[in-house]
């Protein structure tokens, strides 16, 4: 399941840098561009993470 977040964080990561970059200037395109990298911060922690050992 990790490996499934880590990728949808890794699309939404770089659609929002994207959008960040084509407004280019204002309040919301800082707003995307940090939220853009928050999402490849999260990507690349989900993508490195070891999956958890099951209990059953």
């Amino acid at each position: 399941m990790n490996r499934v977040r880590g990728i949808v964080m890794l699309l939404a990561g770089c659609f929002a840098l994207y959008e960040g970059w084509r407004m280019l200037t204002g309040r919301r395109a800082v707003f995307a561009i940090i939220l853009g990298i928050v999402a490849l911060g999260l990507a690349a922690w989900h993508l490195t993470r070891k999956e958890p050992k099951r209990l059953v």
